[in-house]
């Protein structure tokens, strides 16, 4: 049984749009025994995303036309299922290694309720800009190595939250995004997370690609 969710927010299909998209959704493709798929779109853009995988188990939910990120996601997780959920951005991929990666923390840190891995960080053309999430395991700044907690987060504010693995019933009973917050919302989320004494892991391995400095990209 499948125990895990993939949120996707699409706000707009026009242009550059719909090969980003096409880009992401082939990235969830190579999971397509173990994940599940949510779109969360304008009610005009439902019947364009319902068959775009003929592998995929996809579920399309109209946004009730709250097309902002967090508002999307929130709805996302609300309706979410599954035991697990994780974030795609419609311009970023998940890597080959990223569900292997999630499977073999999960069994040995039970305790935890949400894996972040290290993110590629690429521009608009491919190429490479920087690493997100390392610095648990780059510089060492916590006691345990790999923990992110409330006192890190106080010091180091890069983190992102896209192609992370959340545990359902723990975000929804720690609150969602926020989305009166437009820049900076993904780390009052971890900072929140953090100090409600959830356990939070960034995983050494590089799981997931965003693309950075796309023109009308919050990041």
């Amino acid at each position: 049984m499948k125990n895990i969710t993939v949120i996707l927010p699409v706000h707009r299909l026009d242009g550059i749009y719909k090969e980003m998209l096409d880009n992401s959704i082939k990235s969830v493709e190579q999971f397509h025994n173990d994940v599940n798929l949510s779109i969360v779109c304008p009610p005009s853009l439902k019947t364009e995303l319902v068959n775009l995988s003929e592998v995929l188990e996809i579920e399309v939910i109209s946004n009730n036309g709250k097309t902002d990120f967090c508002s999307q996601v929130n709805l996302g997780i609300e309706k979410c299922k599954t035991e697990w959920f994780s974030i795609l951005e419609i311009d970023d991929e998940y890597k080959p290694i990223w569900l292997k990666s999630i499977d073999q923390y999960k069994k040995v840190f039970n305790d935890v309720d949400v894996f972040l891995p290290i993110v590629r960080d690429i521009n608009s053309e491919g190429k490479f800009v920087s690493f997100t999430n390392e610095s648990t395991w780059a510089y060492g700044f916590t006691e345990k190595q790999g923990i992110l907690d409330n006192e890190v987060l106080l010091d180091f504010q890069n983190y992102q939250i896209s192609g992370g693995l959340y545990r359902t019933q723990v975000i929804k009973d720690n609150g969602l995004l926020k989305d009166n917050i437009k820049l900076t919302f993904g780390y009052e989320f971890l900072l929140r997370l953090t100090h409600n004494g959830v356990k939070v892991m960034t995983m050494p391995k590089i799981g997931y690609q965003h693309l950075n400095f796309r023109e009308d990209s919050l990041f």
